[in-house]
């Protein structure tokens, strides 16, 4: 949406506070607002002090107004499924609250995601945001594949804690991720495609909606933001290798969409093994049917056996 602020900005740029979206921004210095230099100086608000980026003064009912209709327009003219609010936890719970209203009566199954890296529960009481990317999942799980002196039951303990910080139906549709366009690619981050697959086999029997970031099915590489955000090779795609990586991802989306224990909420740690590196979970769907899941994450080389640790 920053492209859809730059008319009214320039309108204030060129007639200060007689624009008429002087209330659209929160300028604190209408006499330094040309000024071109990072805003610590508190001349007007914006995103992380850049000054070509204001910050919307979202309790403003014209600004509410504006992008209401802007999300509307996308819902009649393109049917889109959801909405994903970049810095979601810097907007306004009045907006959020005003915008749900009048968009699940457009389309009552729209699905709004927050873009937050931290604990998200005030956002997520049923009346804003129908989930959030799982950061803190995301973070834990990379934490104990990096840090071989984490032993399982710190591992238990981060799930439980990334389950118990929000309702259950945060949880069915919990955003999951293992790399995104502002972080270093999974593969780049441990380069071992045991470990990339293990990952993998967690995020798919883990509660919620596992997300996969283009050109994770190849096993993609990219560092820190922006080298994670390379172009998709589309042209190597039907290399021999890579032909094998896409089917391991089918492989895993198979099973996710037709094992219903993998998509169910239930779980439990069972302790049934000794190994402090060994990860143990059983998911049970409604039927009561159970789903072993056991991953040993190695601590040296570049090999532990010929599958990939999903059973």
């Amino acid at each position: 949406m920053r492209d859809l602020i730059i008319a009214p900005w320039q309108d204030i740029l060129e007639k200060g506070k007689d624009s008429e979206y002087a209330n659209w921004f929160m300028v604190h210095d209408w006499e330094q607002l040309g000024k071109r230099a990072d805003t610590r100086d508190g001349r007007f608000y914006s995103f992380a002090f850049t000054d070509g980026m204001p910050k919307l003064n979202t309790n403003n009912t014209e600004v509410m107004d504006y992008f209401g209709k802007i999300c509307e327009d996308w819902i009649e003219k393109f049917d889109i499924d959801g909405i994903r609010f970049d810095v979601g936890n810097e907007i306004s719970h009045t907006f959020l609250k005003q915008l749900r209203n009048r968009l699940r009566k457009k389309k009552a199954d729209l699905y709004l995601l927050g873009e937050i890296w931290h604990n998200a529960s005030q956002w997520l009481y049923g009346d804003e945001y129908d989930a959030v990317m799982n950061y803190p999942l995301m973070s834990g799980i990379h934490d104990f594949f990096l840090d071989k002196e984490m032993e399982k039951v710190e591992f238990e303990y981060m799930v439980n804690h990334c389950y118990t910080m929000y309702m259950q139906q945060n949880n069915n549709v919990m955003f999951n991720l293992l790399d995104s366009h502002d972080t270093q690619r999974l593969m780049s981050r441990f380069n071992d495609l045991d470990k990339f697959y293990q990952q993998l086999a967690i995020l798919f029997t883990m509660p919620g909606s596992p997300c996969i970031y283009y050109g994770t099915e190849i096993a993609m590489e990219g560092g820190f933001d922006p080298d994670c955000r390379r172009c998709m090779p589309w042209g190597e795609l039907e290399t021999e290798e890579n032909r094998g990586k896409i089917s391991i991802m089918k492989t895993l989306i198979s099973m996710r969409k037709n094992e219903a224990a993998c998509k169910s909420l239930y779980f439990h740690f069972p302790e049934e093994y000794a190994a402090d590196r060994l990860i143990e979970y059983i998911k049970l769907d409604d039927a009561g049917n159970q789903l072993e899941v056991l991953v040993l994450v190695k601590l040296f080389g570049n090999t532990l056996f010929g599958n990939h640790a999903l059973y």
